[in-house]
């Protein structure tokens, strides 16, 4: 697998998991998605040197939270404690996958082959994914309840946030998780 530490940019800007899932936007009630204290590369951090590089703000792209290396793979986080946006989630991902990509100099082909997108976000702030897809009706809490039924039966997960189109296509694999299941997703990485 690829070895991020031979890549300055990505070896330079560590934190722990758990500081790259937190939620500052009220001073008076910082938040943290994960208590997890794994050594990540903090993407954010990433995608601000990257762009400045250029002369550029780093308004001009966004960025996933975290990339973690995993065995077979790398993981891309992407922490959201508030309502989730789904056109802000995919432009997260795929500025994110090309920044990455450009940085290790690699293709889509790789991305496909090994780069894995994880979606946490707030149960409670988000009690049903705002899913629409033509031609369809707009997601109801009974109807995601069926969706994921059956589709554990089948052994496969519901993909919320409209990103179901990106598996395979841009990713190996794409998971949205509320904080909970996030945790227990972890514990089977470890």
């Amino acid at each position: 697998m690829i070895n991020l530490d031979l890549y300055p940019i990505l070896r330079d800007n560590r934190e722990s998991l758990k500081e790259t899932s937190k939620d500052d936007s009220d001073p008076n009630d910082i938040q943290y998605m994960t208590s997890a204290e794994t050594e990540v590369v903090n993407f954010d951090l990433v995608k601000r040197l990257y762009v400045n590089g250029f002369g550029l703000s780093e308004e001009v792209a966004t960025s996933v939270d975290a990339i973690v290396p995993l065995e077979d793979g790398i993981l891309f986080v992407e922490f959201k404690n508030g309502k989730v946006n789904n056109r802000n989630i995919k432009d997260k991902a795929r500025d994110s996958l090309l920044i990455f990509l450009e940085i290790i100099g690699e293709n889509i082909a790789f991305s496909r082959s090994n780069i894995d997108l994880v979606v946490v976000y707030n149960l409670e702030k988000n009690p049903l994914p705002r899913q629409v897809q033509k031609g369809q009706l707009q997601e109801t809490p009974s109807r995601v309840s069926i969706a994921d039924h059956f589709m554990k039966k089948a052994k496969k997960e519901f993909i919320c946030f409209d990103l179901e189109r990106y598996e395979r296509l841009y990713f190996r694999n794409i998971h949205t998780y509320s904080r909970e299941r996030f945790e227990a997703y972890l514990q089977v990485l470890r």
